[in-house]
């Protein structure tokens, strides 16, 4: 190559390299360069330091595990997750047969009106809030060839259901909260038979609200006649056509089953929306009936009370009470947290002095941990897509400490505001998941009737359509309820629709373990400038080394 064109494409890449470090701004730029930029974080270390790792529990949870280990895995970050259930994966963290275990709930240290017994916990744990998210409650309505996919019901009414109360889809308490008489078909109650974190959630918040009818069904069940409380082991046997079945993926499939009309059961969110089930519309106290969106749910769990004092062994656990009883219009009632169990290098438990487990070492500190920044930050980017809602400011800081006692851990995200976190719910002292949080339809007050539009803010009704199998399916669709990106909320499925689609279905698609920040895209688009003049120079020094190799 001569003199001339050399300097030419030294100038013009040089160029390139300046618009790049423009565009990225001082610290990328000062990485591109081999510096650490103002910031320095902890240098990250290869593939090979890190170690599998498994974990067992909570199907609840299941979904978003395992997507967010399937996200990481092409980086050399392996997380085999099995979701048994809340129950068993406690008690193979008491086993020391678990890295790390995954639960709705805390260890018992009350026994269970149904199994019994408390659990005694002999290694130092933590608990690290991993997704936020709504119980919900899938069916399956048949009528004249077509889905019910607006079903609307009170907490009473679903308490009846559930409690053997009312058996059948054309009982009056059904036709008034959902505004049209049904023909009679059996309901199915379906129940999980294994431990379950959300048997024991969806028990709580009947134990709580409706204690009389809960304590008369744990009674006819074989529990204890006087002080019955929350159970993760739902019982079946009082129930006229219960279905008991082990695991939520189960559970969504029998629901989902053409030849299962009139079923209904309690599942989470991301279950119901991966097998296209519909979920029940659950009445709120502001007296409107609710989907758990990811802001519904955020809503709600503002109420939340936590445990905020590092020292306690229940740390960051969550009461729901004051959740169950939000008046905010938008809020979900049976929204809640699911944890996972983590070592800590040591706790005093009851004057003893616990460490982490025997089968621990700092090279699964150092990839969980690793796992776990991800967690906690970018991967609840996708949150909603799942179907659950992403951690809220609180939590988030307040697992990051927990995160700093794991043996072996990284560097964690500094967490004044979370601005190097890519967490979607906070950043720069605003929380954006509430804010823009859109309010209900008008036509969602219960009031309401079931085929309605809004006219000047007022749901008006107007005429069904055909048998009622789908009348109510685009109800308040253009009501208001919508987001300030132009998108509007799904009323069946709960989901965003609109420029960026419904996501509703849950598909193990591998992205970058930090996430990529939008200011980073004009780093990436300086590299593809540098990529095309390296194509574009390289045909012109190959032939000048050619050339001077012949002669």
């Amino acid at each position: 190559m001569r003199p001339g064109k050399l300097s030419a494409l030294v100038l013009l890449v040089g160029t390139a390299l300046l618009g790049v470090a423009a565009f990225a701004g001082p610290a990328q730029a000062a990485r591109l360069a081999g510096g650490g930029g103002t910031a320095r974080a902890r240098p990250a270390q290869p593939a090979s330091n890190f170690t599998p790792l498994q974990g067992f529990g909570s199907s609840w949870a299941g979904p978003a595990i395992n997507q967010w280990s399937a996200d990481v895995h092409n980086q050399g970050v392996v997380i085999n997750f099995d979701p048994v259930g809340s129950a068993a994966g406690r008690t193979d963290y008491i086993d020391d047969q678990a890295d790390f275990a995954a639960s709705d709930i805390a260890f018992l240290v009350t026994p269970d009106p149904f199994q019994g017994g408390t659990e005694h916990v002999p290694y130092a744990y933590s608990y690290i809030p991993i997704v936020a998210g709504g119980t919900t409650f899938p069916y399956n309505i048949v009528v004249g060839g077509r889905k019910i996919t607006n079903m609307r019901l009170s907490g009473a009414t679903v308490a009846k259901i559930f409690t053997g109360q009312i058996n059948n889809w054309d009982n009056p308490a059904i036709t008034h909260d959902y505004g049209a008489q049904l023909p009679s078909i059996p309901i199915t109650v379906v129940v999980r038979s294994d431990g379950s974190g959300a048997s024991y959630q969806f028990s709580r918040w009947l134990w709580r609200q409706y204690p009389s009818l809960w304590q008369g069904f744990c009674a006819r069940s074989g529990g204890p006649r006087s002080g019955c409380g929350p159970t993760e082991f739902y019982p079946s046997s009082a129930l006229r056509d219960g279905k008991a079945l082990s695991g939520s993926d189960l559970v969504a499939n029998y629901i989902a089953s053409a030849s299962n009309n009139g079923a209904i059961g309690y599942d989470e969110y991301a279950y119901a929306l991966n097998n296209h089930l519909p979920v029940v519309k659950l009445l709120n106290p502001a007296g409107y009936y609710s989907l758990p969106t990811p802001s519904n749910d955020a809503i709600a769990l503002e109420k939340a009370k936590i445990d905020e004092n590092p020292r306690d062994l229940t740390f960051l656990m969550q009461n729901l009470d004051q959740v169950y009883n939000d008046r905010d219009p938008r809020s979900y009632p049976l929204s809640s947290y699911s944890y996972v169990i983590v070592p800590r290098d040591s706790r005093v438990v009851n004057g003893q002095t616990l460490s982490a487990p025997p089968r621990w070492n700092t090279t699964k500190g150092f990839t969980l941990s690793t796992w776990l920044k991800f967690v906690l930050c970018g991967a609840q980017q996708t949150a909603g897509s799942l179907g659950y809602s992403p951690l809220p400011f609180p939590l988030v800081t307040g697992g990051f400490l927990q995160f700093s006692h794991i043996p072996g851990h990284i560097t964690a995200i500094p967490t004044r505001q979370l601005n190097n976190c890519n967490n979607p719910t906070y950043h720069n002292g605003v929380n954006f998941l509430t804010k823009f949080a859109p309010q209900p339809s008008p036509c969602d007050f219960h009031t309401a009737p079931l085929n309605c539009v809004v006219k000047n803010g007022k749901p008006v009704a107007v005429a069904a359509a055909g048998t009622g199998a789908t009348t109510g399916a685009s109800t308040g669709a253009s009501t208001g309820a919508s987001t300030s990106s132009g998108q509007s909320i799904n009323p069946n499925t709960g989901q965003l629709t609109g420029a960026t689609g419904s996501g509703a279905q849950i598909n193990a698609q591998p992205v970058s373990l930090s996430g990529t920040a939008p200011q980073e895209a004009w780093l990436f688009a300086g590299l593809i400038v540098l990529a095309l003049l390296a194509a574009i120079a390289a045909p012109a020094v190959i032939g000048s080394w050619l050339e001077r190799r012949r002669r």
